[in-house]
């Protein structure tokens, strides 16, 4: 299986985060440029260098607004111009007339991995603590204030070496918090910091955690060969055994009937969620899949079916399928049929 498209126009950066909301794709790399996708043409309406260095999240909140958030200490909200329909269906690439207008710029520490999480519900923002990165801060977004400040303080104990596990992927709820950390562990706090659960999912570093849309289950890959499956209510844990460690990053599918888990050796494979078996593998990238993210695409048309900026390989994806989207630290965006 090979994947229907190919988007390059990051050239050699590596890519960071991806995002799908609006029938756009949102993506962020490593050199601080963050681009948005119109999924009917496959080519970019805005590109812009939105930090000075890589971007760690990129995710769109509304139609009009977008979080990007850097590694260099600052986390961004941006409101988006409108999209002429003339730009999405044809053949121009993004230019400066459609740059996002800076809208606030909040102070944060990104001296680590773990990208931010937003929670549209309370409209706030979970973030590593602005002082030590083992613990967790909520922010407002409107306000920018910290409205609760160094969760799980009281609780987290220095791991071998006596440096304090860091936390290195997150999920932000209404009042509570999923965050994985640096010793393996995944653990769910409520906002007053109280420890509400915790699982030893992994023998090494967690690398990312995914949580179903519903909210009831989420899944961890980390360094070591394990996948975790997780009960995000009582904490209740299975583990499965891959073949190779060293896992980068996972997505639900939708329906939540099953996963994908893109693998520092570019490997990208597709488990059930009942089971944690192999379902099948989609080989593209050569090197580390950083993100992964799931969409429904629209309509391609017959009329965009040729690109100098992009790869087709086929041109006939229907308006509701499922599509996976993998980006690469080769600095390409693979785009899936996801049966």
């Amino acid at each position: 299986m090979n994947p229907f498209w190919i988007l390059r126009h990051h050239a050699s950066s590596s890519i960071r985060s991806l995002h799908f909301s609006h029938h756009l794709l949102a993506v962020g790399d490593d050199g601080g440029m963050v681009s948005f996708v119109d999924l009917h043409s496959l080519r970019p309406v805005f590109k812009w260098t939105a930090h000075k260095e890589s971007i760690l999240t990129v995710l769109v909140i509304a139609k009009n607004q977008v979080v990007t958030h850097g590694r260099d200490n600052e986390l961004k909200l941006w409101r988006l111009p409108n999209i002429p329909p003339s730009l999405g269906a044809s053949s121009s690439t993004a230019t400066e007339a459609t740059t996002p207008e800076l809208v606030r710029t909040i102070g944060v520490n990104a001296l680590n991995f773990s990208r931010c999480s937003y929670n549209p519900s309370s409209g706030k923002i979970a973030v590593p603590n602005a002082l030590d990165a083992a613990y967790i801060d909520i922010l407002d977004l409107i306000t920018g204030i910290r409205t609760h400040e160094a969760i799980g303080r009281p609780d987290i104990r220095p791991s071998a070496g006596n440096r304090l596990p860091i936390v290195m992927s997150l999920h932000l709820f209404e009042q509570e918090v999923i965050a994985g950390y640096e010793d393996g562990n995944v653990k769910k706090w409520n906002l007053d910091g109280h420890l509400l659960w915790e699982a030893k999912c992994h023998s090494e570093s967690v690398m990312s955690i995914a949580i179903h849309k519903q909210g009831n289950f989420g899944i961890s890959v980390g360094a070591d060969d394990r996948i975790a499956h997780f009960d995000c209510n009582s904490g209740k844990t299975k583990l499965a055994q891959m073949k190779k460690s060293g896992k980068a990053s996972t997505a639900i599918a939708p329906d939540g009937k099953s996963f994908a888990v893109g693998g520092w050796d570019g490997s990208i494979h597709i488990y059930s969620t009942s089971g944690m078996t192999e379902l099948g593998q989609l080989s593209y990238h050569r090197d580390t899949v950083e993100c992964l993210a799931f969409a429904h695409a629209i309509t391609l048309g017959q009329e965009d079916a040729s690109s100098s900026d992009e790869d087709q390989d086929d041109d006939d994806a229907k308006p509701t399928e499922l599509i996976l989207a993998a980006g690469g630290r080769d600095g390409k965006i693979s785009l899936w049929k996801y049966d």
